[in-house]
């Protein structure tokens, strides 16, 4: 049986297309590194850096918002401290004019109720003398009427007088 086909050249290859091959494979490895593994690599490599510049700027960008927080937190304790104080101050001065206000209407009030007083005492000094002299007038009126018309002397004036004081003063 003999098929006319020799079994040892088909099982071991020729050395020549397998020195072809490895030439055309290692010409293609060359290639494929050269022109696609090193750029893939370096492509790599700057998008590597790219993400790693975009991680520290953002980690530079969240410190920097965490130190203006931190600033606009202590502006905000500050205003209120500061509103506290002007309320404080207000307050303040507000009761000082309250004080000042009502110091001026008792002032006033003591001013008005000591010149009515006063006006009181002299209205009732005037009425008494008025009184007395009129106490005076009718007495002597009355005296003349007493004495027939008689005129009276200074002498007798000055005890009538005298003896209406006692009676005013008593």
């Amino acid at each position: 049986m003999d098929i006319g086909v020799d079994i040892s050249t088909q099982l071991f290859p020729n050395p020549f297309t397998m020195l072809y091959t490895l030439c055309v494979t290692g010409i293609l490895f060359f290639f494929v590194y050269k022109f696609l593994f090193n750029p893939a690599r370096d492509m790599m490599k700057k998008r590597q850096d790219l993400m790693q510049s975009e991680l520290e700027k953002a980690k530079l960008s969240k410190e920097q918002a965490l130190e203006d927080r931190k600033k606009a937190q202590d502006e905000i304790i500050k205003a209120q401290g500061l509103a506290s104080e002007i309320v404080a101050e207000a307050k303040l001065k507000a009761d000082e004019k309250r004080d000042e206000i009502i110091s001026s209407a008792n002032n006033k009030a003591d001013d008005m109720y000591r010149k009515a007083k006063d006006r009181i005492a002299k209205e009732e000094k005037e009425l008494r003398e008025g009184i007395n002299d009129q106490i005076v007038d009718v007495a002597l009126h009355a005296s003349k009427k007493l004495l027939n018309e008689k005129d009276l002397t200074k002498q007798d004036e000055e005890a009538i007088d005298r003896f209406i004081r006692e009676l005013s003063d008593e």
